[in-house]
């Protein structure tokens, strides 16, 4: 895989609170992460990882935060300036992800149609990120006829194809056979190798296998960082 050689990218994020239905989901959270970071997420369910990923990704309006960078001189406390930061960085990946109907070319493709590239750049772009994923063969199939393994790693493909600084994978392993699994650790450790900031929620008690360097867990609504 081609190192993309990014320097490394510093976000810090504070007073991180989210409530539902009057429940607290999230209190007061404080963290930094690094692109250089691979993060394991865990926390019974419904403690509120998918939560925090969606806050971290621009998806959802917290109740309160503050988020400042390398590339910021102010912390960013207004929601839309921060979520077009988020939304740039951080690219969110369900456990059972959407592709539109079409080919998976297509739906790899889409989000490099908004970016000043010829079809044949496209097209090589494409093919790159799908021998990424070993899924070379699919390049015409449609959507609807993947499994669901194969949908997870053709969402990895279309997330990496974009360039983000952070992939937030979301119980990735949930409708995956063991081939799939073992196929995804391989493609997920080298997105580390490619200097993409990984955050990965599991309760698959294989990702062991997964080259992690920090552990975060939520209990409570707080935050605690556990030895790897």
């Amino acid at each position: 895989m081609k190192k993309l050689n990014k320097q490394a990218i510093i976000v810090k994020l504070t007073n991180i609170s989210y409530q539902r239905n009057k429940q607290i989901i999230l209190h007061d959270l404080e963290f930094e992460i690094s692109s250089e970071n691979f993060i394991l997420m865990t926390g019974q369910n419904g403690s509120g990882k998918s939560t925090l990923l969606k806050i971290i990704s621009g998806l959802l309006k917290p109740d309160s935060f503050s988020l400042s960078h390398k590339q910021s001189v102010k912390n960013k406390k207004s929601w839309l300036a921060a979520k077009k930061f988020l939304r740039k960085n951080f690219c969110y990946l369900h456990q059972s992800p959407y592709l539109f109907s079409g080919s998976v070319h297509d739906n790899i493709a889409y989000g490099l149609k908004h970016q000043a590239l010829s079809r044949q750049e496209i097209d090589h772009k494409v093919n790159e990120a799908l021998k990424i994923v070993s899924l070379q063969h699919l390049y015409n199939r449609n959507s609807y006829a993947l499994s669901g393994g194969e949908k997870q790693r053709i969402a990895i493909a279309r997330s990496w194809v974009i360039h983000p600084t952070f992939i937030m994978l979301d119980e990735p392993f949930a409708n995956m056979d063991k081939h799939s699994r073992n196929s995804t650790y391989d493609i997920i450790n080298q997105l580390k190798e490619d200097n993409i900031g990984i955050i990965l929620t599991s309760h698959d008690p294989h990702s062991g296998e997964l080259d992690f360097n920090r552990h975060m867990h939520l209990h409570q609504g707080n935050m605690i960082e556990k030895t790897i």
